[in-house]
């Protein structure tokens, strides 16, 4: 089962934890992938499931069709990630390119990685069209 990063985590090994993680959506394991994440900080804060995903994607290739998420390994070298440390060092923000439907969609996934002793909370905060 995937493991969340350690403090002492390099960025490509943060980046790999969300590779991995959309492996898992891939793979049908929905409820394994998102019982890894934690809730977000903020009491107010939207809680992403499997089924917000679905919903938010629903006719995003105009066939009035559920897509399906796509293994990322297919798109290693041209999928876009991004990393930002927080100017308080209390973690970082992720941004990772979501594939859908055998192609690089125009979904990003944007995670925070929160330090919390000696693993990262990791939080799914949002996915959107870039």
């Amino acid at each position: 089962m995937l493991s969340k990063p350690s403090i002492t985590a390099s960025e490509e090994e943060i980046f790999q934890f969300v590779h991995e993680w959309i492996k898992l959506c891939a793979l049908g394991m929905h409820k394994e992938a998102f019982s890894i994440l934690d809730s977000p900080l903020k009491p107010d804060s939207h809680e992403w499931g499997p089924e917000d995903i679905r919903e938010i994607t629903f006719d995003h290739f105009d066939d009035e069709k559920y897509p399906v998420i796509t293994d990322p390994d297919k798109f290693i070298s041209t999928i876009k990630k991004y990393i930002y440390k927080y100017d308080d060092d209390s973690g970082w923000a992720v941004e990772y390119d979501l594939p859908l439907n055998g192609v690089m969609s125009d979904f990003t996934l944007m995670f925070d990685f929160i330090k919390d002793g000696e693993y990262y909370k990791v939080i799914l905060d949002d996915c959107h069209v870039m």
